[in-house]
């Protein structure tokens, strides 16, 4: 019986180490690691201690470890639960318009649910729940992909699911679902002259949305970025990005030290803005390798979605490839002044023990199309 059982256990390591993408394991284990010495040391500089990293830490193991659970079902037999994970997921976004919403702490948006002492930002969630559903759609359609109705219908339920989180006042989460869905539509083979029309219709309403529904706070955050208005809103609006500067000038090449960087101008060090302490404390370096090692997740996600073997399994790794990819650009731009501050977090990286665990249920479905992929037999579809 003892034999029996350690052949079983061996068997399912061999397994486990021949079919799994253990490069993706590792990349998210390296940036886990990072992302929690950043968060620590975030709150150190401002005495909170073990608190927000424990959390952090925990996340992050529970999510790697349910990421290897989830890499072992079959996504396909995941995805056909799709009603229950849409319905959990725009329950919970639904209950933020309740009086059980609320504004978390330094934002003007009520996009949070509080679970007793935690609370959680249902948004996150959602854009897993639509990653899945959207890559359902989009597969059923695949044939019909050029048509009108066709594409008609794929941006009603793009647009329903942006609409619902721009109601909730989360112009950041938006736009990174506009990303999320252009990059899977892109390569479903979508005419491109629906893209050339989007972008047209953009452009000309850009004035409109300029002069009729944009308040005075949010055009200041996109003119504080350019030279001519640097200075007007140095002392306002644009003092954060400002001070941010400084923080990474200051680390110059190697840094002033781990938990030795503690600017306390900074507002949100170990959520929005947690590149400045790995620029500031481990110098040009430690910036280098936290941009290195998103490059290198964002690439091994590339490549799971042009190996695998249907058109599900590969939406599923462009829209985690989107989401983690778009959402970091737009993260670091608000860091390095590039880009206006919208709130949007550094997938992994930024404080949040919500944000990183729902992060690991999408890094869970992709490792479980890399898993399908090395197990089943037949040729890998490459649409990319």
């Amino acid at each position: 019986m003892l034999r029996r059982e350690k052949r079983s256990l061996l068997g399912s390591l061999k397994s486990f180490l021949r079919y799994s993408n253990l490069r993706l394991i590792l990349l998210c284990l390296l940036i886990s690691t990072y992302g929690c010495m950043l968060v620590y040391s975030a709150a150190y500089g401002v005495g909170a201690g073990w608190k927000d990293t424990a959390i952090q830490v925990g996340a992050s193991l529970g999510g790697l470890l349910l990421a290897v659970f989830i890499s072992h079902i079959d996504y396909e037999r995941i995805c056909a639960f799709w009603p229950v994970w849409c319905g959990i997921s725009l329950l919970l976004v639904l209950l933020t318009y309740t009086p059980l919403g609320l504004n978390a702490t330094g934002t003007d948006d009520t996009a949070w649910l509080a679970l007793g002492p935690v609370t959680f930002q249902p948004s996150e969630l959602l854009k897993i729940s639509f990653i899945i559903t959207f890559s359902i759609h989009l597969a059923k359609v695949q044939e019909n992909i050029r048509e009108f109705k066709t594409v008609f219908l794929l941006c009603l339920h793009g647009g329903a699911h942006i609409f619902l989180v721009f109601l909730q006042g989360d112009d950041g989460t938006a736009l990174v679902f506009i990303a999320i869905f252009l990059s899977m539509l892109l390569i479903s083979g979508v005419n491109l002259l629906y893209y050339v029309l989007g972008f047209t219709g953009v452009c000309a309403a850009i004035p409109i949305l300029w002069n009729y529904f944009m308040d005075e706070d949010k055009k200041a955050r996109f003119l504080c970025i350019f030279p001519p208005y640097v200075e007007k809103y140095l002392d306002s609006v644009g003092y954060q990005q400002f001070e941010a500067l400084k923080s990474i000038g200051s680390g110059q090449l190697t840094g002033v030290g781990y938990l030795e960087g503690a600017n306390p101008n900074l507002f949100a060090r170990n959520n929005d803005l947690i590149f400045i302490v790995a620029a500031e404390e481990f110098g040009f370096f430690g910036g280098m390798l936290l941009l290195l090692l998103i490059g290198l997740l964002v690439y091994e996600l590339y490549r799971c979605a042009r190996r695998s073997q249907d058109s599900l399994g590969t939406y599923i790794c462009v829209g985690m490839m989107a989401l983690i990819g778009f959402q970091s650009l737009i993260n670091l731009g608000m860091n390095l002044r590039l880009l206006p501050v919208i709130g949007i977090t550094l997938p992994f990286f930024s404080d949040g023990g919500s944000s990183v665990a729902t992060l690991y249920l999408g890094i869970g479905l992709v490792l479980s199309v890399s898993f399908s992929e090395r197990t089943r037999k037949g040729g890998a579809l490459s649409r990319l």
